[in-house]
């Protein structure tokens, strides 16, 4: 008789470790895609805005010939941050040293630089970063050698075009954020599992099947992809107004 193998979760002390977040932001996030933004937020030439990878802070730039780029948004003098919020600009300037750079992210002025002497002013531009987009959205992976964005989505794109959806003319209507206090892995997992949705999302649980053999959770390298069946007659504590 076969008998159900066990399981186990993660050790508590990988939710509290500051040593395994840290290990995490070099090998999950440092190495891994990550939506920073959309195009329309750098629609024009000039135009930048400041966002993050993890723990690492990044400027999107659409240059003067409309090449939209990533770099490392930290001042290779002294670690500076070099854009906050965003804006448009024909440079972008540190506001410590006022290091300059081009929106190309090569350094085009720094004082007293020619008189100090020492590194080539070519060998000091703001840090590439690799940059790929999906329809409206931007992504960012700050690993040199990482596999291309087509091969972290796999099916992702395909699937969103069979369901009948244009990613291209989808439009921004608004953002909501919000700030947990909480090891970023809980609610990742939170979110990956429905197991809690039949009690604290009825509504949900009423027009989609929310069993386990019904709603897949299904895993490929660093993607995990949700998706179940909607019901096909919602269940009586239906609400179509949300409410």
């Amino acid at each position: 008789m076969a008998t159900q193998a066990s399981t186990t979760t993660l050790p508590w002390s990988w939710y509290t470790d500051p040593a395994v977040l840290k290990l995490e932001q070099e090998r999950i996030f440092r190495r891994s895609w990550q939506y920073v933004g959309r195009q329309d937020e750098v629609a024009e030439s000039g135009s930048f805005v400041a966002t993050r990878v993890g723990d690492v802070p990044v400027v999107l730039v659409r240059d003067e010939e409309g090449t939209l780029r990533a770099f490392l948004n930290v001042c290779r003098h002294r670690g500076s941050l070099v854009c906050e919020g965003s804006g448009k600009r024909a440079t972008l300037q540190c506001p410590y040293h006022a290091w300059t750079y081009g929106l190309d992210g090569k350094l085009v002025a720094a004082p007293r630089f020619s008189r100090e002497g020492g590194t080539d002013s070519d060998e000091l531009g703001l840090i590439a970063l690799q940059l790929e987009t999906w329809g409206p959205l931007v992504f960012v992976n700050p690993d040199p050698d990482a596999a291309p964005l087509s091969e972290f989505l796999g099916v992702v794109p395909e699937r969103i075009q069979a369901a009948g959806i244009d990613l291209d003319a989808l439009r921004f209507l608004q953002r909501a954020e919000s700030e947990l206090d909480a090891n970023w892995k809980i609610s990742a997992e939170n979110f990956l599992e429905c197991y809690h949705c039949p009690t604290a999302h009825p509504g949900f649980s009423a027009v989609m099947d929310v069993s386990p053999d019904a709603y897949l959770l299904e895993m490929h390298g660093g993607r995990m992809t949700q998706h179940g069946p909607p019901r096909r007659e919602p269940r009586g504590d239906y609400d179509p107004s949300g409410e």
